[in-house]
């Protein structure tokens, strides 16, 4: 067997619900059927107990993406990545080991440790691992106005530990898996390409969500697996409709970021090998109408298992999708959505495009109105991660109105972050990471307000 054809058939294997898992690097909202809905419905039905359209992905009761006990599926086992507190440790010190997949230790790594001091980034530190595949950083500053963060880097790819803070009696100890790294992307899969639609005046919302998945920890019978990390030298290109506008991206947690070139939007970053959840990707953009028709093409770099086009449509639009089972109807809170998708078995030809047709768009298309709660949840959560990228700001404090502004932003991310944490839509394990990651920011930003006061 080939070895794409074997690729594929893993993929087949461990196909599982789109939106099976809630515990992802970015969390996904809740869309075409999976989990409750937000306050104004995004694209797509939400009533599960309905049929879907032929060909479409299964929505639950399928296996987990690490292999879910099949025995033909071999799942390499790896050591985690974890920053923590230790007693061994001494005060304001944290002390890095860098390993390989199989734990052993690497010597000469480059560490970098980042710091934010107060909402502003100090210059980093750097330093090499020794024999013992260790790197020490002394002297540090304790306390709550002070993050820190831990990472080393491989031929373009980035390899780093949750954010962390230093106690007063206690160092961190940190450990960081570093993976081989390949370019050629081998095994790496766009697990979910979901496009969601919704009109805006005379402007068509388009909101793309990507899930990249890299089995290269997983292999087939007898074959080993050899987990690695994929770095796509040139960036993974996603073809955009010609005269798109309005562009933006949803920023992430680990180093992978898209960008716009041209008619493409861009991916940069490395894709770690998918233990739990694949990588997710969200970014948007708006096409202009002018009633009557639109065709849009977007290309995918990557092999598709599970696609999914949904529209939210006014009376008289109809959706087809080339290659996909024609659109069928749904109501949601009375609103009429058109969807269609498909699951590509190994012996079935690449899906590399997505042409999307609507006919009958009425002019205008409707009235002006935010998009879905779930999908701009997507786009502006990770507040926190915005300000993380400010960049190093040196012009001094800043005015109590700025931080009161951005701890409000912090505030009401927290509050719908606890919202859909209740409704079932994130998971606990993200919940506990966001949630510890917004009190970290929300704990220097009060007391850059106290300093302020004083």
């Amino acid at each position: 067997m080939r070895r794409t054809d074997r690729l594929a058939l893993v993929a087949l294997l461990l196909a599982a619900a789109p939106a099976a898992a809630q515990d992802a690097g970015v969390e996904p909202a809740p869309i075409v059927g999976h989990g409750p809905a937000p306050t104004e419905p995004a694209p797509g039905p939400v009533d599960p107990t309905q049929a879907l359209p032929p060909g479409h992905p299964s929505v639950g009761g399928g296996p987990a993406l690490n292999g879910g006990g099949d025995p033909a599926v071999r799942r390499a086992a790896l050591p985690q990545t974890f920053a923590e507190e230790s007693a061994t440790v001494p005060e304001g010190s944290v002390m890095v080991r860098v390993i390989d997949v199989r734990g052993a230790a690497i010597e000469g790594a480059p560490v970098r440790l980042g710091s934010m001091r107060e909402g502003e980034r100090d210059a980093p530190r750097e330093a090499r691992t020794n024999a013992d595949g260790v790197a020490t950083f002394g002297g540090l500053a304790r306390g709550g106005n002070v993050a820190y963060r831990v990472s080393t880097e491989l031929d373009g790819a980035k390899f780093g530990a949750l954010p962390f803070q230093l106690g007063s009696s206690a160092g961190h100890r940190v450990q960081i898996v570093r993976y081989d790294v390949e370019h050629d992307g081998r095994g790496v899969l766009l697990w979910d390409a979901r496009t969601e639609m919704r009109f805006r005046d005379d402007r068509l919302l388009v909101v793309q969500r990507l899930r990249l998945a890299n089995l290269s920890a997983l292999a087939l019978g007898e074959e080993q697996p050899n987990p690695r990390a994929y770095v796509p030298r040139e960036g993974l290109r996603f073809a955009l409709p010609a005269g798109y506008t309005a562009f933006t991206s949803q920023p992430s947690m680990n180093d992978v970021r898209v960008t716009t070139e041209g008619d493409d939007a861009v991916l940069r970053g490395s894709l770690p090998p998918t233990l739990n959840e694949p990588v997710e990707v969200v970014f948007q953009f708006q096409v202009k109408l002018s009633g009557g028709d639109v065709s849009l093409r977007l290309g995918m770099p990557l092999p598709v298992v599970n696609a999914l086009v949904a529209v939210e449509a006014p009376q008289g639009l109809s959706l087809s999708v080339d290659g996909m089972p024609a659109g069928e109807t749904r109501e949601s809170n009375g609103e009429r959505i058109l969807l269609t998708g498909v699951s590509r078995q190994p012996s079935d030809a690449p899906l590399r495009t997505v042409a999307i047709h609507l006919s009958g768009i009425p002019s205008p298309a409707g009235p002006a109105r935010p998009i879905a709660t779930g999908a701009m949840a997507l786009l502006v959560a990770g507040g926190l991660f915005t300000a993380l990228r400010r960049g190093n700001t040196t012009s001094g404090k800043r005015s109590r109105a700025d931080i009161e502004a951005e701890r409000d932003r912090v505030l009401a991310e927290g509050a719908e972050l606890a919202r859909r944490h209740e409704a079932g839509d994130v998971g606990p394990l993200t919940y506990a990471r966001r949630r510890r990651e917004l009190t970290l920011w929300l704990s220097t930003l009060l007391k850059e307000l106290d300093e302020a006061a004083a």
